[in-house]
């Protein structure tokens, strides 16, 4: 009797219980179970090619719609802040003004806030240029005098939305100098434009949420699914021992996947469809002198696209995890 308790207390203890791991081998065990489950998930979407590919595509037309809205938006602001930069005020000097008053007048401008440059076009240039461009050239040499006074031409400072409001003050700055005849400028444009685009900044803001709700009921139900599919292994893993983290890290995983590849290939619909009418901007954009071009995503637009839809999809999986799995415990 002796003897046989002498043996067990020198009998060492067995299962994992009686095992003591490094923390080392804990984040090596870690790592390979995330490898194992990853792949699994993958390879668990890919036998199921046709749900997978209708899931990814809704995914990827649910990403495209707001980025291919929000891409166009920046293009014309891209347009717009063109249009500003090349904007001139026309100041008109009055026919009877001196030499010295419009030397004087000259500097005044320069002087003005929110003026970056100032051009003289004298009288004679003005003829000239009217002659050049008009066609009406030899109809100007029956006339007595030249009709047409100097001008300055005022290149003002717009800087974003309060671009129209110091134009405006800067209007009424010049109008109120000497040997000023009149000022012209046609601002309305600039403020039809800063209208058509903040409303376009919300139109895309309330699409993008709706279409994110989307995405996440898509996600969820895809998982929801799943778990319905699995309830059996499940309860298995519970009953072995399995903690909710391990059990919930599989979907995890299948709706990181489905928003990641959702956003690759509403990637590749946004490249193919800015190159496909890329051209005929460029071909409208030339018959307007112009050398504008269509931004696209480029890189960084890619990775943040990518990055949104990895996300949208984990969020998406993790509410409906974690509203399903709870229903499920061994009895």
């Amino acid at each position: 009797m002796a003897i046989t308790e002498k043996t067990n207390r020198e009998t060492p203890p067995r299962g994992a219980t009686g095992q003591k791991f490094r923390l080392a081998d804990r984040w090596r065990g870690y790592r390979a179970h995330h490898r194992a489950t990853l792949s699994s998930s993958l390879g668990k979407m890919l036998g199921e090619p046709i749900q997978t590919l209708m899931t990814v595509l809704v995914i990827a037309i649910a990403l495209a719609l707001p980025s291919a809205m929000l891409l166009m938006l920046n293009n014309v602001q891209k347009i717009g802040g063109d249009l500003e930069s090349s904007s001139q005020i026309t100041v008109f000097v009055a026919k009877l003004a001196e030499s010295k008053a419009v030397e004087g007048l000259a500097l005044q401008l320069e002087d003005l806030k929110g003026v970056i440059s100032v051009t003289y076009v004298s009288a004679e240039q003005a003829l000239e240029e009217f002659k050049a461009l008009s066609g009406f050239g030899t109809a100007l040499r029956y006339l007595d005098e030249n009709p047409l006074p100097a001008v300055f031409l005022v290149q003002p400072l717009l800087s974003g939305e309060t671009g129209v409001s110091q134009a405006e003050s800067l209007i009424t700055s010049i109008e109120a100098l000497e040997s000023v005849e009149d000022v012209q400028v046609d601002m309305l444009w600039i403020q039809r434009l800063n209208a058509i685009t903040e409303i376009g900044e919300k139109v895309v803001l309330a699409i993008s949420i709706a279409l994110g709700i989307g995405v996440l009921l898509i996600v969820g139900n895809t998982i929801r699914l799943a778990i319905q599919g699995r309830q059996e292994e499940i309860i298995v893993v519970k009953l072995v021992g399995g903690t909710d983290a391990y059990v919930r890290r599989p979907f995890l995983y299948t709706g990181t996947l489905l928003g990641l590849f959702g956003a690759v290939i509403a990637s590749f619909m946004l490249i193919g469809c800015f190159i496909w009418i890329g051209r005929s901007v460029e071909i409208l954009a030339s018959l307007y002198q112009s050398q504008f071009e269509l931004v696209g995503l480029g890189l960084s637009g890619v990775l943040a696209l990518c990055a949104i839809g990895a996300v949208t999809g984990l969020i998406g999986a993790w509410i409906a995890v974690m509203q399903h799995l709870r229903k499920i415990e061994p009895k």
